[in-house]
């Protein structure tokens, strides 16, 4: 547990968080980060986005990694992401064969379509959600 707390950037706004992370740890259902551990979910000060901060005890570097991610975003990639697995591994074994690994690499390349166009779409939402905000704020 540490008493400083911390300052991060919030990944869509870029303003600045302050950050203090008790003893606390969350339940982390996201099996694209099953390694991390989810240490704080709160909402950024300035766009009102809910985030999460992500601590990794990696052996690999000798330090903790931190990531801070848009937890709506990462929402939006969670049901393909067992499919994209399979496919990967699919694509590797069909490397000899034409048809077949061109046929998957289309699918994995539909399924990330899918995801993007997911990830435009609660970005616009935010942005109206916040345009609407400031408009009945200043009276305009």
């Amino acid at each position: 547990m540490s008493f400083l707390p911390k300052i991060k950037k919030c990944p869509n706004c870029n303003s600045l968080n302050i950050i203090r992370i008790n003893g606390i740890i969350y339940e982390n259902n996201f099996q694209s980060l099953n390694e991390w551990i989810l240490k704080k979910i709160f909402n950024c000060r300035k766009c009102n986005v809910q985030l999460g901060l992500f601590l990794n005890n990696s052996e690999l570097y000798g330090k903790k990694l931190e990531k801070l991610i848009w937890m709506e975003l990462l929402s939006c990639e969670e049901p393909y992401y067992e499919q994209l697995n399979e496919l990967v591994i699919k694509k590797e074994k069909y490397k000899k064969q034409g048809r077949k690994f061109f046929e998957t690499n289309n699918t994995i390349r539909e399924i990330q379509n899918k995801i993007r166009s997911d990830q435009v779409k609660v970005k616009v939402k935010l942005k109206i959600k916040n345009h609407v905000r400031g408009m009945f704020v200043s009276g305009t």
